[in-house]
C-alpha cells in the first residue's frame, strides 16, 4: 500500500470513528463517513467494500491502539522475575486509555459490537489471544482474568457516567489491581485447560 493510500485509509477510519462516537453505530453510513473524511464514496469503497468491512477496520484501529499501548507499557514494566508483567501492563494501558479521554471510542466500539454482533465473531481470535496472554502470565489464570476484568469494568463506570474519567478512585482501583498482581491475597482454585 502506498503512503498516500495508507493516509487515505487512516483518514477514513478516523472519520468513521468520529461518526460512531457522535451518531452511533446504527446511524453510520458509508455516505456519512465519506462526507466526514472528505473523500468520494468511491474512494471510501476502494478501501472498504462494505459497512461491515469499515466497522472491522474501526474495531482493528481501536484494538491495535490498545495492543500497542500495552506492548509499550510491557517494555517499561520491570522484569524482576515476578509473574504478572503482561497483566500489569494491560491494567496500566486501560488506565491510560480511560484518563486520555478514550471513553467515547470504547463506547462506540461496544455499541458497534452490539449493533453488529457478527463483528465480534470475526475478531474473536483477538480477544482469545488477550486471554491466552493473561492466562500464561505466570499468575493463576483466574486471578489474571479477574484483575483484567476489574480493570475493564472501570470503563463501564465511565461510559455509564457513574464517574468521570479523571476521578481519583479510578486510578486508586488500578493501583490496587496492580498491587494484587504482585501479591495475590486469596488462594484461587486451580484451573484445568
Amino acid at each position: 500500500m502506498t503512503v498516500k493510500s495508507e493516509l487515505s485509509r487512516s483518514k477514513i477510519l478516523t472519520a468513521a470513528l468520529s461518526v460512531l462516537e457522535s451518531d452511533g453505530a446504527r446511524a453510520l453510513t458509508l455516505d456519512k463517513v465519506a462526507s466526514k473524511a472528505e473523500v468520494s464514496k468511491g474512494g471510501l469503497t476502494h478501501h472498504f467494500k462494505s459497512k461491515q468491512e469499515l466497522l472491522l477496520g474501526v474495531f482493528d484501529l481501536v484494538v491495535v491502539s490498545m495492543k500497542s499501548r500495552t506492548e509499550v507499557l510491557l517494555l517499561e514494566e520491570p522484569d524482576d522475575g515476578r509473574p504478572g508483567r503482561f497483566t500489569r501492563a494491560y491494567i496500566r494501558a486501560n488506565l491510560e486509555c480511560i484518563q486520555c479521554g478514550e471513553a467515547e471510542s470504547m463506547r462506540a466500539l461496544l455499541e458497534m459490537l452490539v449493533a453488529e454482533p457478527g463483528l465480534s465473531a470475526l475478531r474473536r481470535a483477538d480477544i482469545l489471544g488477550l486471554h491466552e496472554r493473561l492466562e500464561s502470565d505466570g499468575l493463576n489464570p483466574i486471578h489474571a482474568l479477574a484483575l483484567a476484568s476489574a480493570s475493564d469494568g472501570c470503563w463501564t463506570d465511565v461510559l455509564l457516567g457513574f464517574c468521570d474519567a479523571n476521578d481519583p478512585k479510578i486510578a486508586l482501583v488500578h493501583e490496587h489491581l496492580i498491587a494484587l498482581s504482585r501479591h495475590p491475597m486469596l488462594p484461587l482454585p486451580e484451573v484445568s485447560r
